[in-house]
């Protein structure tokens, strides 16, 4: 991670050597993206039968900090990255393996998120698909699954969405990927030229809210994600100071 972003501080004399491509993961990105998307379709539908895709207020503010998080990536990888935007009280933001990423306009206007707390946001999001931790879970989930049955991907999601032994087993991996989320994404958003300190706010809000009561956790506690978060900010901040006239 931390090589990430040296790589990205370095002199652009040429292409940034940057492999997104990891190794050992069970099934490539491409098969993995195919399979995954569900629920980007699922949720675009239901907006579009509620009247409710794209931005209707906020639509120059997402931009802005949509393509400052974008400029910081090398070409090649934001390339194939995509905002989704629509307007549902009961969705937040998430993205999918394919680089697509679908943020709700009423979850900004309803947590009243300033241009910082949007970017961690965002920059929490992209650092889930350039990490691909995605693959990191279902390679995960397929070696805890009995070894004498080929599985697909689609087998695999299949199995996550019934089989709730194996919800159970896989939450710290779910809740190492929201740690390590948080973390890049901060750095992420600090490179762009977002306070590390402001873009915190948000983690601030969510921990002094109770936590949900959930049968399955993936992710940390809000407490547990801001100290996380609080520790790597001389690093984040850094970075900060680097891009800061």
């Amino acid at each position: 991670m931390l090589l990430l972003f040296a790589a990205l501080l370095a002199p652009p004399a040429r292409a940034l050597p940057i492999d997104f491509e990891r190794t050992g993961l069970a099934w490539s990105s491409a098969e993995v993206s195919d399979a995954g998307d569900g629920a980007l379709r699922t949720v675009l539908d239901k907006a579009g039968r509620r009247d409710a895709l794209g931005c209707r207020a906020l639509c120059g503010r997402i931009e802005r900090v949509w393509l400052q998080l974008l400029a910081v990536l090398p070409p090649a990888q934001s390339s194939g990255l995509q905002l989704h935007v629509v307007r549902l009280d009961d969705e937040d933001a998430f993205a999918v393996p394919s680089g697509d990423v679908l943020l709700s306009e009423n979850f900004i206007q309803a947590r009243e998120l300033d241009n910082a707390q949007l970017a961690f946001v965002l920059a929490h999001e992209l650092s889930h698909v350039l990490l691909q931790h995605e693959r990191q879970t279902l390679t995960a989930a397929l070696s805890l699954l009995p070894r004498a049955v080929p599985r697909s991907v689609q087998d695999v999601y299949v199995e996550l969405e019934f089989n709730h032994r194996l919800l159970k087993a896989l939450e710290p991996v779910y809740q190492q990927a929201e740690f390590e989320a948080d973390e890049t994404g901060l750095q992420l958003a600090a490179l762009a030229g977002f306070s590390p300190d402001a873009q915190l706010e948000f983690l601030v809000g969510q921990a002094h809210e109770p936590d949900r009561e959930l049968i399955v956790r993936t992710h940390g506690s809000a407490a547990a994600r801001l100290a996380a978060a609080r520790a790597t900010l001389p690093l984040a901040r850094r970075l900060y100071e680097s891009v800061s006239p």
